[in-house]
């Protein structure tokens, strides 16, 4: 920092007031910052210097706050991508739907739906009746099982 302190006396032969002044005062102001912290901070480096365990301990806890904000870093990453693709989707669909309402026409649009909603219909109840036959044939099993066991009763 001597070096500094000795050229900082030239800045203002060298270079016009109104590029000096500005220099020279981020310059001091510079150097006062560095002074201090090395007043402050140099006790903290003594100590870690005579004290291994300190040391490892800051060396953990500097680990553990970069491997934080590195998983902070992987978390908005993959957030973006998500919403990303979530967007595309919302979107895609939204113009699919318009480009099959400009195709069909509203009334052609309606009548698809319509369709639509009457296949799915008839394909759950056809599943539905499936699944309550498939719940009457296991509660029939199991009457059945119950009736084969005759009238023991008990914990065996």
């Amino acid at each position: 920092m001597e070096f500094v302190q000795d050229y900082v006396t030239l800045l203002p032969r060298l270079l016009p007031p109104s590029i000096a002044s500005p220099l020279l005062t981020f310059v001091t102001t510079a150097f006062g910052i560095f002074r201090t912290l090395q007043t402050h901070l140099t006790p903290l480096f003594t100590r870690l210097v005579t004290q291994p365990d300190a040391a490892s301990i800051l060396v953990v806890v500097a680990a553990l706050f970069i491997s934080f904000k590195i998983l902070d870093m992987m978390y908005r990453a993959v957030l973006f991508w998500v919403n990303l693709v979530i967007r595309l989707v919302l979107w895609g669909g939204v113009g699919l739907v318009g480009l099959w309402i400009y195709n069909r026409g509203v009334d052609g649009f309606v009548q698809d739906v319509q369709d639509l909603a009457h296949t799915w219909a008839g394909e759950y109840e056809k599943y539905s009746g499936e699944v309550k036959r498939f719940q009457q044939d296991q509660e029939a099993q199991i009457r059945l099982q119950a009736k084969q066991q005759g009238g023991r009763r008990g914990w065996r």
